[in-house]
Formats: C-alpha cells, sequence, structure tokens
C-alpha cells in the first residue's frame, strides 16, 4: 500500500504546473526554465496556499493588464483542460477575465494576453491564473496568484 501511496505523490508531481510571469506569481520561481519546477506546482485555491507577499502590482481600473503564464509541465491527454484568469478578492468572487484553451501546447509553453482590469474591484486584490486539467490522472486544477493595488 505505501507503494502504491509514493506512486501516486510521484505520478501527481510529473504531470503538469503553472507558473505566473506577469503579472509576479506570489513566492519564489525557481527552476522555471526546467520543466517539472515544484514553485509551479501549487495545488490549493485560491493562490497555492502561499500568503500575499511584498511584491505588488499597481493596476489602474478601466485599462489594459497583460498577462503572461507558462505551463511547465505538459499534461494534455485528449480531454483538453483550460487555464482561466481571474480577479477579485482573496477570500470573496472573482471574476473570470479570459479562458484560454490548452490545445496540447508543449511543457515550457508560454501564454500571454490583455485582460481589461474591470472597474469596483477593492484596492488589494488578487490576478489568480488557473490550470483546469480535465485529466482523471492528474491534479484538477493549478494555482497561482499575483498581489494587485487597483487605484
Amino acid at each position: 500500500m505505501l507503494s502504491f501511496a509514493v506512486f501516486a505523490g510521484v505520478l501527481a508531481v510529473t504531470y503538469s504546473h503553472l507558473c505566473l510571469f506577469s503579472p509576479p506569481q506570489r513566492g519564489t520561481v525557481d527552476g522555471i526554465n526546467k520543466a517539472g519546477s515544484a514553485d509551479c506546482l501549487l495545488l490549493s485555491g485560491p493562490c497555492g496556499g502561499r500568503p500575499r507577499g511584498s511584491t505588488v502590482t499597481k493596476v489602474t481600473a478601466g485599462q489594459k493588464l497583460r498577462v503572461t503564464f507558462q505551463k511547465n509541465l505538459d499534461h494534455w491527454d485528449h480531454t483538453p483542460g483550460d487555464f482561466k484568469i481571474k480577479i477579485g478578492e482573496e477570500t470573496g468572487h472573482l471574476q473570470t477575465l479570459s479562458t484560454i484553451r490548452d490545445n496540447g501546447e508543449p511543457s515550457l509553453y508560454v501564454y500571454s494576453t490583455e485582460v481589461t482590469v474591470p472597474n469596483g474591484l477593492p484596492a488589494q486584490s488578487i490576478l489568480q491564473v488557473t490550470y483546469e486539467t480535465k485529466n482523471s490522472a492528474a491534479p484538477a486544477v493549478f494555482y497561482q496568484c499575483s498581489d494587485l493595488m487597483v487605484e
């Protein structure tokens, strides 16, 4: 039984990762140029268990914001998942700004898109990127967050 648990843990670690480049993700970004980085393997919402940090990106409501993130390790398996970019209060409702389909791009693939920062957000907000895998052999969702100051 122990060997199965170890195998399942290794399988989960090797099956997909998500890192957020811009705005910068909470915590470190060690090893992001290598598929399978531990800093890209955050499995608990809303922000992978990482607390609000000292790096905060100032944004203005109504303006465009470029979001750049990486599929650090590919897991695509004929059931395409998707990436969602959301914004809002960490402990409240997050508004979906964009959905990008996973079309089987390789590990280390970088996605970039522009979103509009909506009006009416709290000053201290988060930008959350999730990877919903839709793959029964992988964790259901990977999380990353960036801390924002909305003006």
